[in-house]
């Protein structure tokens, strides 16, 4: 039967590359192969893998009426339109710091810009850190002495907390964009990472930098490992591993992925490495995404559907020992915007957080109906041998079963076989689907009827007691002493902590429903931030069916006015890019005139990422007089405040494409609409990406004028 799956797949995937319109074609489905996961067809099934049969089947894989999730899916809940005019900050994770006494936690707080000290036991707030507004604290790290040490990602600082009453010691500035922190024992220093790629060591008890290096752009985390360091990169999701000399020694990204059980086969590269965080030990774990390499189609329900091993952005755990990278894990099902990862007392366990999911469920503020936490055994999370399996193990529970259709376990493990009676032929669906022996999560078990839902597995893969019951907006989370699972919610600002009532932080609401409609999962299980995370953009290059190579455009400094939208520029309003995007694309729910206003508003007062001053401000002079020199014509095309005239050109790289900003141009490699120019450089010296004189009458230039130019470029 696998072979089989594997052969309509291959087909699906052909017919995608030639077919980009509709036509009416057979309802087919796919069936769930021996020991793999079958993807059942939907009502209508589909007929070139693009848009749908005659009864409007959506792409492949389309769910069945029983399939896991698909009965018990619901959209996402936006309710009452509220927008603040000081836009609340992306999500980030990695706000939340329990203690070396076990019990005590620190909250950060980027929405009120605070730190809360919490007493787990007791279940009160001991003390409020306030902050100045715009600082947006994140990560923290306690040193041997007992002080934390917060990053201010706005403010350039790190903070240090002196206990027991954590009043600010010290407060030094680091960097314009510091990220993560780690704390050396052995020298008794905290290293700080930053976006612009500095490395900053400070002594902890307070005082100047002590060292400061210059590595590679877009770090993320830190982890003291050894005598060295790990860093990761936020976009790349790569890994520096760093000498205790200060040099990048190597650099390593989590492998690529691909498996019958998610998304029929298809390939996927990692990207966005969400936080990472040191093992009891030594080595690390990182919550990561991973993109689709393989054609994405643009059409309705392209971007998934509700599957969950279906979504063109999947998540997945790299576990790092010894310096030595692992095998592929498996996909974790379902868990849109994993933002937090967090390592029980004893590393045997690992619980993730899915900011995603917080907005779906069947009415505005009722109980979640997808999972916002799962906690598994780290083993079973980074098992090479496992593509996607939502079966409270592998995976958080996702079979509930019964109403129309029922589901076939037996998909799940060896001898499953399909049920019969669902809408497309083959469909791993049906009343009474047929089953393999084994359990009922792994390696199948008995076969089910309709009627009633039935559950399969433990919703978050966690034994009573772990993992709190999320309602509210989760934005991070972190293990006590004990091995229960802290979380952290943003809108209300609480945490939670299985066995009781959630402790209230406290402060102003914060919610912005630009914000909320942005991070949530839209119904194909991915959300606006999975492909523009910080309210920016993955640095990755898409494979678009009929449209070819496609570099995510960055949001950072805000879209309005840079209309119309799409390299090829075809959308001509923010409201067309919904539609087209959000509502079709990610099978999103229609948004009305008032929610799409605050999507923009949210976007559009993002602040960009603060920059170091440049090294040679004479250089940046020179290359902005270059920029302006009418013969070179740079800003024939790149006007305005936006830094574009917001036209269609053809510049010589294969078609007429949409000018984009420049703003914030230095940090968003690869450039081009292809992604052809890995660096600045590489888009003025390679005539056949960068177009040549066609764009920008550059040739004539000396390589010092080169640098000049893109000194100045890198300022914007």
């Amino acid at each position: 039967m696998r072979n089989v799956t594997l052969w309509l797949v291959s087909i699906c995937a052909g017919l995608a590359a030639v077919n980009c319109s509709r036509s009416d074609g057979p309802d087919i489905g796919v069936p769930g192969g021996s020991g793999g996961f079958g993807f059942p067809g939907g009502s209508g099934g589909f007929d070139t893998c693009i848009n749908g049969g005659p009864s409007g089947g959506t792409a492949i894989p389309s769910p069945g009426p029983g399939f896991p999730g698909s009965t018990t899916f619901e959209p996402p809940q936006f309710g009452t339109t509220v927008t603040l005019e000081a836009a609340p900050p992306a999500i980030n994770g990695g706000t939340l710091l329990v203690l070396h006494d076990g019990h005590t936690a620190m909250a950060s707080d980027p929405d009120r810009d605070r730190v809360s000290i919490v007493d787990l036991v007791a279940r009160t707030v001991k003390a409020t850190v306030p902050l100045s507004p715009g600082d947006e604290p994140g990560r923290l790290v306690e040193d041997a002495a007992g002080r934390v040490h917060v990053v201010l990602r706005r403010g350039g600082a790190v903070i240090s907390l002196q206990p027991p009453a954590f009043t600010v010691s010290d407060h030094q500035a680091v960097c314009p964009a510091p990220r993560g922190l780690a704390y050396d024992a052995k020298a008794d220093r905290v290293h700080v990472a930053c976006a612009g790629g500095e490395l900053v060591s400070l002594p902890a008890a307070g005082g100047a930098p002590v060292r400061s290096l210059t590595l590679d752009s877009d770090l993320r985390d830190v982890v003291v490992d050894g005598d060295g360091l790990l860093i990761s990169r936020f976009r790349s999701a790569q890994i520096l591993t760093v000498t205790a000399a200060g040099a990048i020694s190597e650099r390593r990204s989590p492998p690529s992925s691909q498996s019958p059980e998610a998304r029929g086969n298809q390939l996927f590269a990692s990207a966005v490495g969400w936080r990472m965080t040191g093992m009891p030990g030594g080595g690390v774990v990182m919550v990561h995404q991973r993109g689709m390499v393989d054609e994405v189609s643009p059409q309705a329900g392209g971007y998934g559907s509700q599957s969950p091993c279906d979504a063109i952005v999947q998540t997945a755990l790299m576990v790092m020992k010894d310096g030595q990278m692992p095998k592929a894990a498996p996909a974790i099902p379902g868990m849109v915007l994993p933002v937090d990862v967090a390592v029980s007392p004893n590393g045997a366990r690992v619980a993730i957080i899915a900011a995603g999911n917080a907005t779906n469920s069947a009415s505005p503020a009722g109980p979640p109906a997808l999972p916002r936490v799962f906690a598994a055994d780290i083993a079973d999370v980074s098992d090479p041998s496992v593509g996607c399996r939502p079966d409270g193990r592998y995976g958080p529970c996702m079979a509930d079963i019964g109403g129309a259709g029922g589901f076939a376990v037996g998909a799940f493990g060896s001898g499953g076989v399909p049920g019969t009676g669902g809408s497309g032929v083959g469909e791993a669906t049906g009343s009474g689907g047929a089953t393999g022996t084994g359990s009922a999560a792994v390696d199948g078990g008995a076969a089910f009827d309709a009627g009633a839902p039935v559950s399969l597995c433990p919703p978050n893969g966690a034994p009573a007691g772990e993992v709190p019951a999320v309602v509210g907006e989760p934005i991070a989370l972190a293990y006590e002493g004990g091995g229960k699972v802290v979380v952290q919610t943003r809108e209300p600002a609480a945490l939670l902590l299985d066995g009781g009532a959630a402790i209230a932080l406290g402060g102003d609401s914060r919610e912005d429903t630009g914000h909320t409609v942005f991070h949530s999962n839209a119904g194909a299980f991915v959300a606006c931030a999975s492909c523009h995370p910080g309210g920016a953009e993955d640095g990755r290059v898409w494979n678009f069916a009929c449209e070819g190579a496609r570099r995510t455009q960055s949001l950072s400094a805000g879209i309005s006015g840079t209309e119309p939208f799409h390299w090829n520029g075809n959308l001509k309003s923010f409201s067309d890019l919904m539609q087209n995007v959000f509502i079709q694309r990610m099978s999103g729910p229609k948004l009305v005139p008032d929610q799409m206003t605050a999507v923009l508003h949210w976007i559009d007062h993002q602040p960009p990422t603060a920059k170091a001053a440049p090294a040679d401000p004479a250089a940046v002079e020179r290359g902005r007089a270059l920029f302006n020199d009418q013969k070179i014509a740079c800003a024939t095309c790149h006007a305005g405040d936006k830094l574009t005239n917001n036209m269609n050109a053809d510049v010589g790289t294969g078609g007429l494409f949409q000018v984009p900003s420049l703003r914030g141009i230095g940090a968003r490699a690869p450039y081009m609409h292809d992604g052809c120019a890995t660096t600045l450089g590489d888009r003025f010296s390679n005539t056949a990406c960068g177009g040549g004189d066609h764009h920008g009458v550059t040739s004539s230039l000396a390589p010092a004028q080169v640098a000049d130019l893109i000194a100045y470029l890198e300022t914007l």
